[in-house]
């Protein structure tokens, strides 16, 4: 392996993102739980770990009323969105974040994605532009288990001693829990798969492509809200 300062020189800065909502349709639902972790990796005795950058987390305001079976998966009750932000604001905040990165990630993205796209058209705010990754996507191509949930695979991760993170069943889908998981399980997948230079910014997206771990990103596309009225 090249010397550390080499490897730390120009590297791919990714966000790993999960949202919390009030259900699965995002055309019906809201997002209640933003939580987003910036990082890269460094080197630590002798392989590549997650380096986290910065963290990001909000409750958001919401007009529905959260169900028992949503707060059941996600601890997330109705009396702590009390005090929760204006979407527009933690929206806004979001993108400000995400400009300071080189791509997203997210497991399971099109549903993450879906709900983004529809909350920044409602909201009339200038929304991400960065590549989306899907980490299901990367680890079915990797890695063979009976399932690809995410708490799945950092679990066999960490018994394979890939990944420090202690896994927590009573801390899962919690937004910030969740990125944390996501970004220790890439870095594991990868690891042993890319070159020092392969985790440069100009080269991490081309070397995922061209290793045939994932093709197609998608991107966070506002949907404006359908108007009805008479004509």
């Amino acid at each position: 392996m090249e010397s550390e300062q080499t490897v730390m020189n120009g590297l791919v800065k990714i966000i790993a993102f999960d949202l919390e909502t009030t259900g699965l349709d995002a055309s019906k639902e809201e997002i209640i739980e933003l939580g987003a972790i910036m990082f890269s990796v460094k080197e630590s005795r002798g392989r590549l770990v997650p380096d986290e950058l910065e963290e990001f987390q909000y409750l958001l305001k919401t007009s529905k009323k959260i169900s028992n079976e949503a707060t059941k998966i996600n601890h997330i009750t109705n009396e702590m969105l009390s005090a929760a932000s204006a979407p527009v604001e933690v929206l806004q905040k979001f993108k400000i974040f995400c400009d300071k990165a080189n791509c997203l990630i997210a497991h399971n993205a099109a549903f993450d994605t879906s709900f983004l796209s529809t909350a920044y058209g409602k909201h009339l705010v200038t929304a991400p532009t960065l590549p989306i990754l899907d980490s299901m996507k990367i680890a079915r191509n990797i890695i063979q288990l009976p399932s690809y949930k995410l708490g799945v695979i950092a679990k066999a991760l960490e018994g394979r001693n890939e990944i420090s993170l202690k896994i927590k069943d009573d801390s899962m889908h919690r937004a910030v829990y969740d990125c944390e998981m996501l970004m220790h399980v890439l870095v594991a997948l990868l690891r042993g798969r890319f070159s020092p230079e392969e985790w440069t910014e100009p080269e991490f997206l081309r070397a995922l492509k061209k290793k045939g771990i994932h093709q197609d990103s998608m991107q966070i596309k506002p949907i404006k809200p359908k108007v009805t009225g008479l004509f």
